[in-house]
């Protein structure tokens, strides 16, 4: 997938091979011939491992700690950024409720204690063309838009996801290829930081 990263201090745009396994672990690294070699990453539960090769450097901590950085400053949890990005709503749930209409499109909202989740819907495609996921403590909020629909194992699925915050940083996901319940082999998990490996941290 095409994957495009803005922070307040850093920046990533490239195209990068991402598997996922339900339900919590992900993997992912550059396919570019110029991003080939520059960083290895893992994530699993709310972990996340990185690899510098070229530097020999690795970052491990919790997801939501990298999150608190200058380079990205989100303040969701890595489950979170799973739903947004595989569309694992909450739709489904019996306290989803009506809330209304806006032009051609109907609004949902869920609640938790945490959060407040909007999503329009599309009645004539049944399909989740924007979210608004809004945290009761701050008042923090992501929007997610979901374009370019195509139609992939009987259903039509986004072909682009964008992700924005309140703080601005954002991120623009294309795929370019997806393939469902594939048999994905355990070294595409794998991610091995040698025992010379320098551990570095980011600050806050």
């Amino acid at each position: 997938m095409d994957l495009k990263l803005k922070g307040k201090e850093a920046k990533f745009s490239g195209t990068v091979e991402f598997f996922y396994k339900h339900p919590d672990t992900f993997s992912f690294y550059p396919r570019t011939f110029f991003g080939m070699g520059m960083f290895k990453a893992k994530g699993e539960n709310d972990s996340l491992t990185i690899y510098f090769p070229k530097q020999n450097e690795f970052y491990c901590g919790s997801f939501s700690d990298f999150e608190k950085t200058g380079l990205w400053s989100w303040k969701i949890s890595l489950n979170m950024l799973m739903e947004m990005i595989l569309g694992r709503g909450r739709l489904i749930q019996e306290d989803v409720r009506y809330a209304g209409k806006t032009a051609d499109l109907f609004l949902y909202e869920f609640e938790d204690e945490n959060w407040i989740k909007e999503y329009w819907i599309d009645p004539r495609r049944c399909r989740v063309t924007k979210s608004r996921w809004r945290q009761k403590t701050d008042g923090e909020f992501y929007q997610i838009e979901y374009k370019n629909f195509i139609m992939q194992n009987h259903m039509e699925i986004p072909k682009v996801i964008n992700i924005k915050s309140q703080t601005k940083n954002s991120a623009r996901i294309k795929f370019l290829e997806r393939k469902f319940n594939s048999s994905l082999p355990p070294k595409k998990f794998d991610l091995k930081i040698p025992p010379d490996a320098k551990r570095v941290t980011f600050d806050k």
